[in-house]
């Protein structure tokens, strides 16, 4: 254990990891604010102060306990669901929509009482669901579009997001989960950063400004910073496992971008909504998390298990 983290042994572990993450990303807030005003940044003084909403929506549940954390994964599950509805037209099918709401409520109740096998089997059930909508309503125009669209919700914004709730039904699910709710957001500024320092070799039509040398560099950084947090986050990891928390973050996160991107370029939108001033809809800020939260959840189970089993 690093000297400076001893403190963090001492006394209940859960409430150290917390306060540690909180205290630091309260920190770093503070230092990017005074370095946005002095700069000053324009640009980023609308989104730097909708961070001040949502950084205490995000750490308050987590400080009530695991039953508010996994509600607000809910409903943020729900309300992304309806911008991505929205946007695709999707929202006019109300069959389909509460039936994915009704999946995303019993996945969140299945965290709630840490049933591993019920929350990996809803999902299935819910596809077969959807697909007897047609059959009720005794329609058949646009059905395999409203199916399949129904499936994405389900899946991306239901079950994928549903994995930052389960997270925190493990012993060690307090670390896991703040370090991929903060630096799954961090990665993302570093691709910008080292993009816009180092990029030269654009690689995708699909995020023009993406490059390789951007991406690349962002890994890295990203492993490093799981190292960085080894003593906190996950002092039970082996060595290869912290590496691999690391490159799943940067990854996942930027596939998780750049999927969300895909959906955004094929409806012509620059983005899901207007929820969030500086950002866009909650799709736009949670977009990397859709991807990561999965790949570390069961990245974690197969070497570690603790979820339910």
């Amino acid at each position: 254990m690093w000297p400076f983290l001893q403190f963090l042994t001492v006394g209940n572990p859960h409430f150290s990891v917390l306060a540690f993450y909180t205290v630091l990303v309260l920190t770093l807030y503070g230092l990017l604010g005074a370095l946005i005003w002095l700069k000053p940044l324009e640009v980023a003084k609308k989104p730097y102060l909708t961070w001040a909403i949502m950084i205490p929506m995000l750490i308050l549940p987590l400080w009530l306990g695991p039953v508010f954390w996994i509600l607000t994964v809910l409903l943020i599950s729900i309300y992304g669901f309806k911008e991505f509805a929205k946007g695709t037209g999707l929202y006019e099918q109300k069959a389909y929509c509460l039936t994915v709401y009704a999946v995303m409520i019993a996945l969140a109740g299945f965290a709630i009482i840490n049933d591993y096998g019920l929350f990996m089997v809803t999902p299935i059930w819910g596809v077969v669901a959807l697909t007897t909508i047609p059959v009720f309503q005794n329609r058949f125009e646009n059905a395999i579009q409203n199916m399949a669209l129904s499936v994405v919700g389900l899946v991306y914004f239901g079950w994928f997001l549903g994995h930052l709730g389960f997270l925190v039904r493990s012993e060690y699910g307090l670390g896991y989960l703040l370090f991929v709710l903060i630096f799954t957001q961090f990665n993302d500024a570093m691709c910008f950063l080292w993009g816009k320092l180092f990029g030269k070799t654009h690689f995708t039509a699909i995020s023009p400004k993406k490059t390789i040398e951007g991406s690349v560099l962002a890994l890295l950084s990203s492993m490093v910073i799981a190292f960085l947090n080894w003593p906190i986050a996950f002092p039970h990891f082996e060595w290869w496992l912290v590496a691999l928390a690391g490159f799943a973050v940067s990854f996942g996160g930027q596939m998780g971008d750049l999927v969300m991107s895909t959906f955004k370029r094929d409806l012509g939108v620059k983005d899901f909504g207007t929820l969030l001033p500086g950002h866009g809809g909650i799709l736009d800020r949670v977009d990397s998390l859709v991807w990561v939260s999965p790949i570390f959840f069961h990245m974690v189970r197969y070497f570690h298990s603790g979820f339910g089993c």
